[in-house]
Protein backbone atom coordinates (compact mmCIF):
# COMPACT_ATOMS: atom_id res chain seq x y z
CA UNK A 1 0.00 0.00 0.00
CA UNK A 2 1.08 3.39 -0.72
CA UNK A 3 0.32 5.17 2.62
CA UNK A 4 -0.34 8.40 0.56
CA UNK A 5 -1.85 9.17 -2.65
CA UNK A 6 -2.81 12.92 -3.85
CA UNK A 7 -6.08 12.30 -1.95
CA UNK A 8 -5.17 10.82 1.35
CA UNK A 9 -2.96 10.51 3.93
CA UNK A 10 -2.90 7.23 5.88
CA UNK A 11 -3.22 8.01 9.83
CA UNK A 12 -2.52 4.24 10.99
CA UNK A 13 -1.90 0.89 9.34
CA UNK A 14 -4.57 -1.75 10.67
CA UNK A 15 -2.76 -5.14 12.00
CA UNK A 16 -5.84 -7.27 12.70
CA UNK A 17 -8.94 -7.56 15.13
CA UNK A 18 -8.41 -6.97 18.91
CA UNK A 19 -10.99 -8.13 21.41
CA UNK A 20 -14.46 -9.20 21.02
CA UNK A 21 -16.01 -6.05 20.33
CA UNK A 22 -14.79 -5.12 16.93
CA UNK A 23 -11.77 -2.85 17.90
CA UNK A 24 -8.63 -3.10 15.43
CA UNK A 25 -5.16 -2.97 16.75
CA UNK A 26 -3.05 -0.19 14.63
CA UNK A 27 0.23 1.45 14.13
CA UNK A 28 -0.46 4.84 14.65
CA UNK A 29 1.56 7.15 11.90
CA UNK A 30 -0.61 10.26 13.59
CA UNK A 31 -0.30 11.82 17.11
CA UNK A 32 -1.51 9.71 18.88
CA UNK A 33 -5.63 8.57 20.02
CA UNK A 34 -6.45 12.22 20.49
CA UNK A 35 -6.07 13.06 16.64
CA UNK A 36 -8.85 10.19 15.96
CA UNK A 37 -11.26 11.49 18.35
CA UNK A 38 -11.00 15.29 16.67
CA UNK A 39 -11.39 14.18 13.04
CA UNK A 40 -14.60 12.22 14.12
CA UNK A 41 -14.84 9.93 11.42
CA UNK A 42 -12.58 8.51 8.69
CA UNK A 43 -11.95 6.49 5.91
CA UNK A 44 -10.92 2.65 5.81
CA UNK A 45 -9.43 1.33 2.89
CA UNK A 46 -8.46 -2.84 2.63
CA UNK A 47 -5.61 -4.56 2.36
CA UNK A 48 -6.17 -4.25 -1.78
CA UNK A 49 -6.74 -0.53 -1.29
CA UNK A 50 -10.17 -0.82 -1.92
CA UNK A 51 -12.27 2.02 -0.14
CA UNK A 52 -14.58 0.42 2.37
CA UNK A 53 -16.49 2.93 3.33
CA UNK A 54 -16.76 6.25 6.17
CA UNK A 55 -16.82 4.83 9.70
CA UNK A 56 -17.44 7.27 12.77
CA UNK A 57 -14.80 6.96 15.45
CA UNK A 58 -16.38 5.51 18.97
CA UNK A 59 -12.76 5.09 20.46
CA UNK A 60 -9.74 5.49 20.38
CA UNK A 61 -6.54 4.58 22.83
CA UNK A 62 -3.19 3.40 23.51
CA UNK A 63 -3.04 -0.34 24.71
CA UNK A 64 1.05 -0.62 25.79
CA UNK A 65 2.16 1.52 23.37
CA UNK A 66 -0.07 0.37 20.49
CA UNK A 67 -3.01 2.23 18.93
CA UNK A 68 -6.55 0.59 19.76
CA UNK A 69 -9.40 1.88 17.41
CA UNK A 70 -13.40 1.21 17.67
CA UNK A 71 -15.70 2.05 14.97
CA UNK A 72 -19.69 2.86 15.05
CA UNK A 73 -20.34 -0.36 13.42
CA UNK A 74 -17.86 -2.82 13.67
CA UNK A 75 -19.05 -4.62 16.73
CA UNK A 76 -17.25 -8.58 16.27
CA UNK A 77 -13.90 -9.52 15.61
CA UNK A 78 -15.54 -10.68 11.80
CA UNK A 79 -16.85 -7.55 11.38
CA UNK A 80 -13.52 -5.88 12.04
CA UNK A 81 -11.65 -9.09 10.22
CA UNK A 82 -12.12 -7.22 6.84
CA UNK A 83 -9.83 -4.34 7.82
CA UNK A 84 -6.67 -6.56 8.71
CA UNK A 85 -3.97 -5.11 6.66
CA UNK A 86 -6.21 -2.19 5.72
CA UNK A 87 -5.44 1.68 6.54
CA UNK A 88 -7.12 4.44 8.12
CA UNK A 89 -7.17 7.56 6.45
CA UNK A 90 -8.64 11.19 5.68
CA UNK A 91 -8.35 13.54 2.66
CA UNK A 92 -5.05 15.26 2.02
CA UNK A 93 -6.91 18.84 2.83
CA UNK A 94 -7.29 17.11 6.68
CA UNK A 95 -3.74 16.51 7.71
CA UNK A 96 -2.92 18.08 11.55
CA UNK A 97 -1.72 21.45 11.04
CA UNK A 98 1.82 21.88 12.16
CA UNK A 99 3.75 24.00 14.48
CA UNK A 100 6.36 26.86 13.15
CA UNK A 101 9.53 25.45 11.46
CA UNK A 102 7.94 21.84 10.89
CA UNK A 103 7.01 20.20 7.57
CA UNK A 104 5.79 17.00 6.13
CA UNK A 105 8.40 15.47 4.57
CA UNK A 106 5.83 14.77 1.62
CA UNK A 107 5.61 18.19 0.93
CA UNK A 108 9.65 18.72 -0.28
CA UNK A 109 9.46 16.79 -3.22
CA UNK A 110 9.51 19.52 -5.74
CA UNK A 111 11.45 21.92 -3.95
CA UNK A 112 14.85 23.42 -4.94
CA UNK A 113 17.99 22.55 -3.14
CA UNK A 114 20.28 25.79 -2.84
CA UNK A 115 24.16 25.77 -1.98
CA UNK A 116 23.60 28.32 0.91
CA UNK A 117 27.45 28.87 0.37
CA UNK A 118 27.40 29.52 -3.76
CA UNK A 119 23.54 30.14 -3.63
CA UNK A 120 23.96 27.88 -6.89
CA UNK A 121 21.46 25.07 -7.06
CA UNK A 122 21.87 21.85 -6.45
CA UNK A 123 19.19 19.70 -8.12
CA UNK A 124 15.13 19.07 -7.25
CA UNK A 125 13.95 17.03 -4.39
CA UNK A 126 12.95 13.67 -6.42
CA UNK A 127 11.69 11.59 -2.83
CA UNK A 128 11.79 12.40 0.51
CA UNK A 129 13.01 9.00 2.46
CA UNK A 130 12.12 8.56 6.68
CA UNK A 131 15.21 6.39 7.84
CA UNK A 132 16.29 5.54 11.16
CA UNK A 133 19.01 7.63 11.56
CA UNK A 134 18.56 11.13 9.89
CA UNK A 135 15.36 11.26 6.73
CA UNK A 136 17.17 12.01 3.56
CA UNK A 137 16.24 13.85 0.24
CA UNK A 138 16.82 12.55 -2.64
CA UNK A 139 17.61 14.71 -5.84
CA UNK A 140 16.54 13.57 -9.28
CA UNK A 141 19.98 13.28 -9.76
CA UNK A 142 19.89 10.46 -7.35
CA UNK A 143 22.43 12.35 -4.87
CA UNK A 144 21.13 12.13 -1.08
CA UNK A 145 21.57 14.66 1.17
CA UNK A 146 20.63 14.00 5.15
CA UNK A 147 17.95 16.05 6.54
CA UNK A 148 19.88 17.38 9.62
CA UNK A 149 19.66 20.98 10.68
CA UNK A 150 23.43 21.11 9.96
CA UNK A 151 23.30 20.66 6.76
CA UNK A 152 19.35 21.58 6.15
CA UNK A 153 19.71 25.28 7.90
CA UNK A 154 16.79 26.50 5.62
CA UNK A 155 13.21 23.85 4.85
CA UNK A 156 10.87 26.08 3.46
CA UNK A 157 8.11 24.13 1.11
CA UNK A 158 5.75 26.84 1.36
CA UNK A 159 8.44 28.94 -1.16
CA UNK A 160 9.85 25.17 -2.82
CA UNK A 161 13.24 25.58 -1.23
CA UNK A 162 15.67 24.28 0.66
CA UNK A 163 19.15 26.00 1.60
CA UNK A 164 21.88 23.45 2.36
CA UNK A 165 25.28 23.40 3.25
CA UNK A 166 26.77 20.84 1.38
CA UNK A 167 30.17 19.68 2.39
CA UNK A 168 32.62 18.50 -0.50
CA UNK A 169 32.05 15.47 -1.93
CA UNK A 170 28.60 14.20 -0.54
CA UNK A 171 26.58 15.16 -3.87
CA UNK A 172 28.88 12.42 -5.58
CA UNK A 173 28.09 9.84 -2.58
CA UNK A 174 24.82 8.52 -3.58
CA UNK A 175 24.16 9.02 -7.09
CA UNK A 176 22.37 6.40 -9.15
Amino acid sequence: MTGQTPDWVTLAEVIRPRGNRGELLCVDLSKGPERYLDLGTVLLFSAKDEELGQFAVEEAWLHQDQLILKFAGVDSISDAERFRGGEVRVPFSQRAPLAEGEYYLSDLPGCTVVNAATGEAVGTVAAALEMPGSNLIELENGALIPLSRAICPVIDPANKLIRANIPDGLLDLNRN
